[in-house]
This record gives structure tokens, sequence and C-alpha cells, in this order.
């Protein structure tokens, strides 16, 4: 990550996906803007989740700028290291 603003994030998910809830309320919680992109509703970004994924409509995958990296189905944990990736000010978890 270069000097400057963060990365964008979109965010392709479902409604219905526990992934994408923890996902979506870690974004939130941590004040970080993001674009959520419901696959079910839109055909031509379901496609895109299959290219990305081999296949599968895994979600959520959260992309990450203009597909400078992106991941799929991340834990917090996960999710937390790629928005530092991003250029995002995320503390280190403490004792939670």
């Amino acid at each position: 990550m270069t000097g400057g603003q963060p990365l964008p994030i979109r965010m392709y998910a479902r409604p219905d996906c526990e992934d994408s809830e923890l996902a979506r309320n870690r974004l939130r919680e941590l004040g970080i803007p993001f674009i959520e992109i419901n696959i079910e509703e839109d055909e031509e970004a379901a496609q895109y989740v299959e290219r990305l994924n081999r296949g599968f409509r895994s979600t959520p995958t959260i992309v990450f700028g203009k597909e400078a990296f992106y991941i799929v189905e991340p834990t917090v944990e996960q999710l937390d290291e790629a928005l530092r990736r991003a250029g995002y000010p995320i503390p280190a978890h403490a004792d939670s």
C-alpha cells in the first residue's frame, strides 16, 4: 500500500449469509465506508464473483481498490489484516 487514501472497498454479499453479516458488521463497527453489492439481485456481479472464486458464488467476496487484492469469507482477524494492508488504521486486537 502506497501513501495517500485507503483503497475503496466493494463487498459482494448475500443478505442471508452469516459471513457477509459478520464482515458488514465489522466494517460498520470500524466506521469504514464500503459499497455492498447483493449478488442475488445483480447477475453481472454474481458472475464476477464466480470468476474470482473458480466458479463459486462465495460470499462475502471483498475487493479492495480496482482489484488490487480481494479476500473471500474472511474471519474478523483476516478482515482486519486486509484493511490494514489497504491503508486503514485498524488497531491490533487487544484482549477481546
